[in-house]
This record gives structure tokens, C-alpha cells and sequence, in this order.
């Protein structure tokens, strides 16, 4: 008998190495008995209970979110119901608390106790793809999971990552998420797109919608815009006059949607919101488009033709109605420092289905908001500096502070290589030619070890000002500032639209601290901030960053919780307000944060005047802010009006023509005219010592070109460019500000600061600030 067929084994593994499927059975059992005990063993509280099912509820809007940007988390359904389940009554949903990580990897956590009460949303900040969740309600745990991951917006929840354009839709998608597909390449769409299916989906204030690009509107969506609550239609309002683009087609059921949404017709001219439903002639829209397919007539809102008076706007597209009077079909209207694209048709009905050329006339009418970012135009920049993005040099230029003594790479790699050296073959070679004994090295390497050590920290000493003493109370807590090694660099913008009365306030801001600190930052409300603002819609302060390639990616690291974010709102009429409480500084180390405003103001009204056929401003122009504007200037279209160096409040220049004129690209770009031709200056984004250079770049970057300029992008900060405002009917005064209009109080605690309230105190940390004011003004046209 052959030993293969021998039962006898020497020992088990033998056994079991001669019966196969004995040992597949034995694995098996175990791992049913494993996971039997693994499932008894698990208490029912520590179960997960968020699930996948739910996650395109909670995250942004449904499901949809950038990193770096105030996010949404559906706290209830449309029932008024929990979404984490009859395990949770909607009564618990209080004193909530979300934690998550920043742009840096550390924990953040958003204590919002006043705000689940009467909203069914939460807001937080995730600083990266797939960031984890927590939300806790006093010492519960009601959920803990992640934001999804990058995917296929058009597949359900999905990260949008910067530089993919995210529409929301009411209505009709009018294949807008069907751009860039290509089932023979296998490409996805290159839009995301988000079709509110609900309207519980959208979220009741503005912050969560900074991510979006556009807003589509028409007739389709009539069911669940009636079915707004109030602080959605303001959060809407405010999104779009905060810089927000729409398209809306009014078409035969204009009436009906424009009442519907209300929010929307406010944002309008009153002449366009009790316009009249018309029959239009299609063949304005077949030769704007190139069509050779013939449309019938249809009908659509019968638009104003008065252009720069009551009807402002921009016309797009002419046409003519079905008796050949002359009407407009296309206009673009400018709300705030937003613009809404009216369209006088209804172009998810079905004629315009059918019609081949109806995605190019979307895109043809929106233009760069459904362009998806190309990579290649950047390569350059990302190799010489690191950064593809203006909020990359723009974080390279404000993380830069005189306490700190710079040392560049190629320093530390001498003094490595020269410690090497030194304990190394010249200790050795030294001692061998001299002493001739090995053992004088156990002496020599401690002694270079410490003479080195000495000096670097001898040289990583801060530089400290040279003051004589305090004269004054600030002079005081400037000194105190010295002691605390604390310093803070910002740039700031305020913008104010005169015609709409609506305003905000932009500050980003990096705080360094020498020694390890923890801080608590809040904001004060400055005198010419409360000169200007009649009421403020919120005032929230967080960190930000986000950490991709825009801002030079940012490194991910462990560092537990760096800080917590206090969101307060004692009532649905009052500001949203928050403060950032225990921000935790490492030695030698800043934090980026922001201070994001907005408010109404009342300024008195100022209508600059241009003639007719003429592309120059006349008459007069008066200082209606409260400060005085440093370097001002009055942008036109293509031409800026060099003000005086300092043009003090409430002063007036009685001729705006008497001004110098300059070409405003030229002025952006640097360039000036030689005997032959003209020569500019090249952008060069390893500077980081031109601040108000950089201003100039962030206000008006499509104006000088963009990225065929500049090679970076504008993403990040995208909405402070204005350059789309710089139309027929608006005008831009633009000036710098000697003090920032916001004020951080900063407030150091210090280890037994719980036990000691005399333990901290309130600091005036600012090092540097660059502030600038933009005045939007209306311009009319005037006959000779």
C-alpha cells in the first residue's frame, strides 16, 4: 500500500496537508464561529448607524459637495422626520456638535446648538474627499461615517472636485449632464449636474450654496419651487446676488413660474417681471445658432427693448415676434454682483427637445461656467512654484511673517552634510594623525552634536521689532503681541453694490505663533463696517484651505484636534455668527482661516452718466463711503480713470472726464507703448512680496486674460473677480483702504486657563493688512 493512501500521519499539519478539503472545512467553520462571536460580541449602541442608503440625504445636496466650502448635513426628511431613524427622535437633534477634518488633516469640530432647532440642516466644513463624519448630540453619538468619494455626480452622491463646473437644476436638465459623454471612449460627463428632486434637498442658507457655479431654472420645475420654505428662497436670493449665474427660461408658462419663484422675480427688473407672453418667430434662434433645422412658433415672454434705463441689461440674442416687430430673446441681467441669463422660450418643451442645436444654445448663452478646467494650460506654474491655482501664491504671500527667520533647503543640507563630516572621517582623521586614540571620539561627537545644537537654536531666535516703549494703548497691545509671539497677515475686500443695497465682506487671514499657543479668534465689528451695513445676514469665521494643487497641496497630517468652531443664530431674523474657540498652534507654525460677511447697506444713490454711442463716463463722482480711497480708481468697460492718490470721504470730483484715462488691460498687465509696438509685463508667479500686485490680479483676472496671462487659475477665490460686472450699465470705483473694515480679536489661554480666567487675554496681533473697497455703480445713458 502505497503511503499516499496511508491514514497515518506523523503530526496534524501533515494531516491536513494530505486532506485539502478537510482543511478548507476546518477554515471555514472557524470563520463562521469568528464572525458569530464578532456579531454577538458588539454592542448595539456601538453600531454604525448612518448607511450608505442615507448618505446622499445628509451630504451637501444630495449628496453633492466641494471640499474647502461650507457643506450642508440634512438633519431631517421632508416629513419632519429623523434621517438617522426611529433610533433617534427628531427632539434629541439638539446641541449638535460635527466633527471632521480640515484642509490639513486636523480634527474640527462645528458645536451648533441654536441652529437645529428650527432648521432642518447642519453646516460644516470638510477639507478633503471622503472626509469622516461625526455627529454628536451632547454625549451620544447619532452618526459616524464619511462624505463620499470622487465619483460620477450623474450616479447619485459624489465629491465635486475644483475646476468640474456643478449645476443645480429646477426643472429640466436640458442635457446639461450629458456634456463631455462618450460611450466609445468611456467618458463621463465632465458638468455635474443637480436635479433637486425635493425640495427639502436645498439647503436654507446661502453658505451651503458657495459651491455651485450655475442655477437652471424653467417651467418643469414649478412643483417643487412652490414648495419653498422662506429661508430657501432667501438663501437662493442671496447666492445669487453674492455673485450666483442663473439661466431662466420664461417661456409660454412665464407668468405662472415667475410667481412661483417670487425670489426670483425680485431679482429681475420690474419691467421684465410683468412682461407678457407673446408668440415669438424662431428665426432669431436658428441664426444665432447656425441651425438648418427649422423650429415653429413658439411662445415666450415679451422682453423689454429699453436697455441702461429701467430694462437694464445686456441683449444676447435679437429676434422678431410672429407680426415682425423687432423683440429681444436673450438678455442677460446683472443682480448684485450675480447675473441672471433670461431666455424667452421654453426650452424643455417638446419642439425644442427635438431640436439638435438646443445644447448649443445653452452653452452658447452661458459661455465659461460649463468649461471644465484643462489641466495642461497650468503645467508650467505647477513645476515652478507648486500651486496651480491665485490662492496658491496668495498663500504663499500672506504665510510669510518677519518674526520667523527663513532657512532654505539648500542651508539645511550643508549644515546636515557638515555634521556628518564632522563626526564622521574628520573626527576620525584628526584624531588618528594627533592623539592617535579612537576613544577621544566618544568626547568629540557630544561636544559637535551640542555646539551645533546651540547654534541653531540661537539662530531660530525670532526677530523681534525694536521699540523704546509704549506710548498709547495701541502701542500697548502691540507690545503685548511682541511678548505673546503671535502675528497675523490678511488681505481683505469689501464689496458694495449701490443699486441693490447689498454688500460683503471677504478677509483671509494666517496666524503664526513662535512658541506653542492655543488661541481663541473672534471678530469686532469696525465703526466704518457699522457706517455702511444696515443689517447683517451673517458673519461666520472658519478655517480654510483646501488640499489639491490650487494652493500648492496642502500636507495631510495627524494632528488631532486643531481647533473648534462655534456657529450661533439666536433667532431666524438674526445674523449667522461664529468664532473659532482653542485653535492649536505648534511651535513655529500658522493657520489659515477666513471671515466671510454679508449685509445690506443704504448709501445714497449715485448714477454715473456716459453719452450715447460713447464708451467714456461724464459728470460728477462722489466719495459716498466712509473711508478715504488710497491709489482709487474708476473702471469702465476697458478704461480706468486714475483718481487722486487719496480721495478723502464724502469728497467729489465735479468732472469724471477731466480724470487720466488708460486702457484698463494695459494698466492690469503693465504694459506701455513704444515708438513701434508695446511691451508688458510677464506674470510671475514665484513672487510673494507684491501683495497689492496680487490684489489687482484676484479682482479683475478674466479682465488681463486669466490663465493665458497669468498660467494659474482662479478657483478658489474666483468670486472676487469682477470682471464680468465690467459692463455697459455698471462701473467699478476700486480703491485701498489705510485700516482693514474688520477687526480679529485674538485671545490667548494658556494651560490652567479653565481653572484661571485671569490666565487669558486679548491681543492686537496684526502685522500686515492689505483692504481694499469696490463701490458698484449704475451707469445711464444720456442723449446730447
Amino acid at each position: 500500500m502505497s503511503s499516499r493512501n496511508s491514514p497515518q500521519h506523523n503530526d496534524l499539519a501533515g494531516y491536513l496537508a494530505g486532506k485539502p478539503n478537510h482543511l478548507i472545512a476546518v477554515l471555514f467553520a472557524a470563520a463562521i464561529v469568528w464572525i458569530g462571536w464578532i456579531h454577538q460580541g458588539t454592542p448595539a449602541h456601538a453600531q454604525d448607524p448612518a448607511s450608505p442608503s442615507v448618505q446622499a440625504t445628509w451630504a451637501g445636496i444630495q449628496g453633492h459637495y466641494r471640499p474647502g466650502q461650507w457643506t450642508a448635513i440634512r438633519l431631517k426628511t421632508a416629513a419632519g422626520e429623523s434621517t438617522f431613524g426611529d433610533a433617534v427622535p427628531v427632539e434629541q437633534l439638539s446641541d449638535l456638535v460635527i466633527e471632521t477634518l480640515d484642509g490639513d488633516g486636523a480634527v474640527v469640530t462645528y458645536e451648533q446648538p441654536d441652529l437645529s432647532d428650527d432648521s432642518p440642516f447642519a453646516l460644516a466644513i470638510p477639507g478633503s474627499e471622503a472626509a469622516p463624519i461625526i455627529i454628536r448630540s451632547g454625549d451620544r453619538v447619532l452618526a459616524r461615517t464619511r462624505l463620499p468619494e470622487r465619483g460620477v455626480p450623474a450616479n447619485g452622491a459624489s465629491m465635486i472636485p475644483l475646476g468640474m463646473p456643478w449645476v443645480m437644476v429646477f426643472g429640466d436638465t436640458l442635457a446639461i449632464d450629458k456634456i463631455g459623454v462618450n460611450e466609445l471612449l468611456n467618458r463621463e460627463a465632465s458638468v455635474a449636474v443637480t436635479h433637486i428632486q425635493e425640495s427639502a434637498a436645498v439647503p436654507d442658507h446661502a453658505l451651503a450654496l458657495d459651491g455651485i457655479d450655475l442655477m437652471v431654472v424653467n417651467a418643469a420645475g414649478i412643483p417643487i419651487l412652490n414648495e419653498l420654505s422662506s429661508p430657501q428662497r432667501t438663501a437662493l436670493s442671496h447666492w445669487v446676488r453674492n455673485g450666483g449665474q442663473v439661466l431662466v427660461t420664461l417661456g409660454g408658462q412665464a407668468e405662472t413660474l415667475l410667481q412661483t419663484a417670487d425670489w426670483l422675480a425680485e431679482l429681475l427688473p420690474d419691467s421684465v417681471a410683468s412682461a407678457q407672453v407673446t408668440k415669438l418667430d424662431p428665426s432669431g434662434l436658428e441664426t444665432f445658432t447656425s441651425s438648418q433645422n427649422r423650429l415653429p412658433t413658439f411662445e415666450g415672454l415679451q422682453l423689454p427693448k429699453t436697455f441702461g434705463r429701467d430694462g437694464v441689461g445686456e441683449m444676447l440674442i435679437s429676434g422678431r415676434t410672429s407680426r415682425r416687430v423687432s423683440q429681444p430673446f436673450a438678455v442677460r441681467y446683472v443682480s448684485g454682483f450675480g447675473h441672471i441669463t433670461v431666455l424667452a422660450a421654453d426650452l424643455e418643451s417638446a419642439e425644442f427637445a427635438d431640436w439638435p442645436q438646443r445644447m448649443d444654445l445653452v452653452t452658447l448663452l452661458i459661455g465659461d461656467s460649463l468649461r471644465h478646467a484643462d489641466e495642461d494650460n497650468v503645467s508650467e506654474s505647477i513645476r515652478l512654484s507648486g500651486f496651480a491655482d491665485l490662492a496658491g501664491q496668495t498663500r504663499a504671500t500672506l504665510d510669510r511673517f518677519e518674526l520667523k527667520r527663513p532657512f532654505s533647503f539648500a542651508v539645511l543640507a550643508v549644515i546636515i552634510g557638515v555634521l556628518i563630516a564632522l563626526v564622521g572621517p574628520l573626527d576620525y582623521l584628526l584624531m588618528r594623525k594627533f592623539n592617535q586614540k579612537s576613544w577621544i571620539g566618544w568626547l568629540t561627537f557630544p561636544t559637535v552634536s551640542v555646539a551645533l545644537s546651540i547654534g541653531l537654536w540661537m539662530a531660530a531666535q525670532p526677530r523681534k521689532s525694536v521699540s523704546t516703549g509704549p506710548t498709547d494703548a495701541s502701542e500697548a497691545s502691540h507690545s503685548e503681541a511682541d511678548d505673546a509671539l503671535l502675528r497675523t497677515n490678511s488681505i481683505e475686500f469689501v464689496d458694495i453694490d449701490a443699486q441693490s443695497g447689498f454688500g460683503r465682506l471677504f478677509r483671509w487671514s494666517f496666524i503664526y505663533s513662535h512658541p506653542s499657543n492655543r488661541v481663541q479668534i473672534a471678530t469686532r465689528t469696525t465703526p466704518e463696517t457699522k457706517a455702511v451695513a444696515d443689517k447683517f445676514h451673517h458673519q461666520v469665521l472658519a478655517p480654510f484651505g483646501t488640499p489639491s494643487l490650487a494652493m500648492g497641496g496642502i500636507q495631510i497630517e495627524s494632528s488631532g484636534k486643531s481647533c473648534g468652531v462655534s456657529l450661533k443664530q439666536t433667532d431666524p431674523e438674526s445674523p449667522l455668527s461664529s468664532q473659532i474657540d482653542g485653535m492649536r498652534l505648534s511651535p513655529r507654525s500658522s493657520k489659515s482661516f477666513a471671515l466671510q460677511t454679508q449685509f445690506s447697506t443704504d448709501l445714497p444713490e449715485q448714477t454715473l452718466k456716459r453719452r450715447r454711442g460713447s464708451e467714456l463716463l461724464n459728470g460728477e463722482l462722489i466719495n459716498t463711503l466712509p473711508v478715504d480711497l488710497l491709489d482709487g480708481m474708476l473702471i469702465y468697460q476697458n478704461w480706468v480713470y486714475l483718481l487722486p492718490t487719496r480721495l478723502p470721504a464724502g469728497s467729489k470730483i465735479d468732472e469724471v472726464d477731466s480724470l487720466r484715462q488708460k486702457n484698463f488691460r494695459w494698466q492690469l498687465s503693465r504694459q506701455r507703448a513704444l515708438e513701434s509696438n508695446s511691451e508688458g509685463e510677464s506674470w510671475d508667479v514665484s513672487v510673494v512680496d507684491q501683495p497689492r500686485r496680487l490684489a489687482e490680479m484676484l479682482m479683475f483676472h478674466n479682465a488681463v486674460g486669466g490663465p493665458r496671462y497669468t498660467v494659474l487659475r482662479n478657483e478658489v477665490l474666483g468670486h472676487l473677480d469682477f470682471s464680468s460686472l465690467l459692463t455697459v450699465d455698471r462701473c467699478i470705483l476700486v480703491g485701498r483702504c489705510k485700516t482693514p473694515w474688520s477687526e480679529l480679536v485674538v485671545t490667548t489661554e494658556s494651560a490652567d486657563a479653565e481653572s484661571s480666567p485671569e490666565a487669558t487675554r486679548s491681543l492686537a496681533t496684526s502685522e500686515q493688512s492689505n483692504s481694499y473697497v469696490r463701490l458698484v455703480l449704475p451707469v445711464e445713458e444720456v442723449r446730447r
